[in-house]
C-alpha cells in the first residue's frame, strides 16, 4: 500500500487493519497498544486517514472509526491508485 500511495507510510496497513478489527470507536492509545506503534504516531496517521476518507473522527472525543471506504481498502477492494 505505502509504495503505491504518495501519502502512505509502512505502518498504515497495520493501523488500518487494527482500526477495522472493531466496529466501535478506537483511540490512538488503544491502537498503539495493539499495533506497537506510539499513540502519537497512530494519532497522526488516523488524521491522515480522515483526510482521505478511510476513517472518521468522533465529534467530541479523540477517537476514530474506520469508514466503509477504509474497510474496502483493507479488504483489497479499492485500487491503490484511486487513493492518491
Amino acid at each position: 500500500m505505502y509504495r503505491e500511495i504518495s501519502w502512505a507510510v509502512p505502518a498504515d496497513p497495520y493501523i488500518l487493519e487494527e482500526l477495522s478489527s472493531y466496529d466501535g470507536w478506537q483511540t490512538a492509545k488503544n491502537l498503539s497498544i495493539n499495533t506497537g506503534f506510539s499513540h502519537q504516531w497512530t494519532g497522526q496517521r488516523c488524521k491522515v486517514f480522515v483526510e482521505h476518507g478511510l476513517a472518521k473522527r468522533h465529534e467530541t472525543e479523540p477517537a476514530y472509526r474506520i469508514t466503509e471506504r477504509g474497510k474496502k481498502v483493507v479488504a483489497g477492494e479499492i485500487a491503490s491508485d484511486s487513493l492518491d
